[in-house]
Protein backbone atom coordinates (compact mmCIF):
# COMPACT_ATOMS: atom_id res chain seq x y z
CA UNK A 1 0.00 0.00 0.00
CA UNK A 2 2.83 2.17 0.98
CA UNK A 3 4.85 1.74 -2.70
CA UNK A 4 1.64 2.18 -4.41
CA UNK A 5 1.06 5.86 -2.63
CA UNK A 6 4.74 6.69 -3.33
CA UNK A 7 4.04 5.35 -7.64
CA UNK A 8 0.83 7.86 -7.62
CA UNK A 9 2.68 10.83 -5.47
CA UNK A 10 5.05 10.90 -8.14
CA UNK A 11 2.93 10.12 -11.05
CA UNK A 12 0.49 12.99 -9.86
CA UNK A 13 3.92 15.28 -9.08
CA UNK A 14 5.52 14.45 -13.21
CA UNK A 15 1.40 15.92 -14.24
CA UNK A 16 2.09 18.37 -11.84
CA UNK A 17 4.88 19.73 -13.36
CA UNK A 18 3.96 19.16 -16.79
CA UNK A 19 0.77 21.23 -16.30
CA UNK A 20 2.88 23.92 -14.59
CA UNK A 21 5.58 23.70 -17.99
CA UNK A 22 2.07 23.85 -19.98
CA UNK A 23 1.16 26.63 -17.90
CA UNK A 24 4.12 28.35 -18.86
CA UNK A 25 3.83 28.04 -22.82
CA UNK A 26 0.31 29.10 -22.59
CA UNK A 27 0.63 32.18 -20.83
CA UNK A 28 3.90 33.24 -23.17
CA UNK A 29 1.46 32.36 -26.19
CA UNK A 30 -1.17 34.51 -24.54
CA UNK A 31 1.56 37.75 -24.13
CA UNK A 32 2.41 36.98 -27.99
CA UNK A 33 -1.20 37.38 -28.84
CA UNK A 34 -1.54 40.79 -26.50
CA UNK A 35 1.48 42.51 -27.76
CA UNK A 36 0.06 41.66 -31.58
CA UNK A 37 -3.14 43.12 -30.79
CA UNK A 38 -1.79 46.22 -29.31
CA UNK A 39 0.52 46.93 -32.28
CA UNK A 40 -2.44 46.27 -33.87
CA UNK A 41 -4.74 48.99 -32.07
CA UNK A 42 -1.69 51.35 -32.21
CA UNK A 43 -1.78 51.11 -36.11
CA UNK A 44 -5.57 51.18 -35.75
CA UNK A 45 -5.55 54.64 -33.79
CA UNK A 46 -2.49 56.11 -35.84
CA UNK A 47 -4.68 54.75 -39.54
CA UNK A 48 -7.55 56.86 -37.90
CA UNK A 49 -5.76 59.62 -37.55
CA UNK A 50 -4.29 59.84 -40.64
CA UNK A 51 -7.31 59.22 -42.30
CA UNK A 52 -9.39 62.27 -40.30
CA UNK A 53 -5.71 64.21 -41.38
CA UNK A 54 -6.31 63.37 -44.92
CA UNK A 55 -10.24 64.30 -45.03
CA UNK A 56 -9.14 67.61 -43.62
CA UNK A 57 -6.65 68.14 -46.24
CA UNK A 58 -9.13 67.31 -48.78
CA UNK A 59 -11.44 69.80 -47.65
CA UNK A 60 -8.79 72.58 -47.23
CA UNK A 61 -7.88 71.78 -50.92
CA UNK A 62 -11.55 71.80 -52.19
CA UNK A 63 -12.16 75.06 -50.40
CA UNK A 64 -8.83 76.68 -52.10
CA UNK A 65 -10.25 75.56 -56.01
CA UNK A 66 -13.64 77.07 -54.90
CA UNK A 67 -11.41 80.16 -53.71
CA UNK A 68 -9.70 80.39 -56.80
CA UNK A 69 -12.83 79.23 -59.72
CA UNK A 70 -14.12 82.46 -57.75
CA UNK A 71 -11.08 85.03 -57.63
CA UNK A 72 -11.43 85.97 -60.95
CA UNK A 73 -15.20 87.10 -59.68
CA UNK A 74 -13.91 89.28 -57.37
CA UNK A 75 -11.21 90.65 -59.28
CA UNK A 76 -13.90 91.78 -61.70
CA UNK A 77 -16.02 92.93 -59.08
CA UNK A 78 -13.17 95.24 -57.06
CA UNK A 79 -12.25 96.70 -60.75
CA UNK A 80 -9.19 95.23 -61.42
CA UNK A 81 -8.63 94.18 -64.28
CA UNK A 82 -4.72 93.24 -65.58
Amino acid sequence: MYTEALQENERLKSRLQDSKQELVKIRSQLEKVAQRQDRMSERSTVLETEKREKQVLEKRVTDMEEEIKQAPTLRFRCGYQP
